[in-house]
């Protein structure tokens, strides 16, 4: 029986097989938190298929900024006890009659890199490769080397940021976004957008907001840690091109390093398109292990 998600009766359940279908180990905790600070302007919407009075498959659709403009990010998940039984379709019948309802120019769904037949299975209702995300994971329980600037720079973090800072740091941040391989050809995120995920994030940690900045003051890098049911989470490192060839990446990540081992962090974990080779040769080097990463799958609407 296909139904409505409600949050009181389902939650546990629901996460359960997203994190089957992610590979994610997002806690109860950690998801609650997330659901209650969903921003209202945001798009959620769910189902869920029961049998025998327990949870078996789930479908969502939700705003996400990395897909393009009108366009949602679809998760469904069925129990593999419960799979060839038709519940998948059912579930993503219900997406796209939602997408209809909505009119929505398109569909993205992430599936791993280590279940093709799901790729397969997605594939054959209209979706088609649009990029490959390598995750891995880093071992704080090691010593790792001191970040070592230049005597031309310096480290702050935003702590105690002003108005200000934030508003120059979330400008320069939107303008390093359009240059990522993840959100090429995409208009650049709005100012809200970026104050969401930066200043007003429920996941803030100023203290995990880097900046490197040159003898004038400018912000020539940043690297931005978040906290994860698994630890800490490495969502964007990046640098300036007058900047590049230093160093610069390695240096910001070991000092995000450092700080996240001060925390009592063991874990840190990050994701990259397969087409940015200079972060992934950063990441190797410092010793970050492979994980199943990630293919995203898109299917236009229109």
């Amino acid at each position: 029986m296909l139904r409505p998600y409600d949050p009181a009766r389902d939650a546990a359940d629901f996460l359960r097989l997203q994190n089957l279908a992610s590979g994610h180990g997002v806690s109860l905790e950690a998801f609650l938190k997330a659901e209650a600070s969903w921003p209202a302007h945001h798009i959620q919407q769910r189902a869920v298929s029961e049998q025998g009075g327990a949870v078996v498959g789930t479908v969502g659709l939700r705003s996400f900024d990395y897909v393009p403009p009108n366009w949602l990010l679809l998760t469904l998940a069925v129990d593999p006890a419960a799979r060839r039984q038709g519940l998948g379709s059912e579930l993503e019948r219900w997406a796209t009659a939602q997408a209809t309802e909505l009119r929505l120019d398109g569909l993205a769904a992430n599936v791993l890199d280590t279940d093709p037949a799901s790729r397969a299975w997605a594939e054959r209702r209209g979706f088609a490769l649009h990029a490959h995300r390598f995750a891995s994971e880093l071992d704080l329980t090691k010593p790792y080397p001191a970040a070592e600037l230049p005597p031309t720079l310096r480290l702050r973090d935003m702590t105690n940021a002003t108005e200000a800072e934030w508003n120059s740091l979330e400008a320069l941040y939107g303008d390093l976004l359009t240059h990522t391989p993840d959100l090429a050809g995409q208009p650049r995120w709005t100012p809200e957008a970026l104050r969401l995920a930066l200043r007003d994030s429920p996941r803030l940690r100023p203290e995990w907001l880097l900046l490197a900045l040159d003898e004038r003051g400018e912000t020539v890098g940043l690297c931005h840690g978040a906290p994860i049911s698994t630890g800490i989470y490495n969502e964007f490192t990046a640098v300036l091109p007058g900047a590049r060839g230093k160093g610069l990446a390695r240096i910001l990540k070991l000092e995000l390093i450092r700080r996240a081992q001060v925390a009592g962090v063991q874990r840190m974990r990050t994701n990259n398109h397969a087409s940015n080779a200079p972060m992934l040769r950063v990441n190797a080097a410092l010793g970050f292990k492979a994980l199943a990463g990630s293919w995203e799958l898109r299917r236009a609407l229109v």
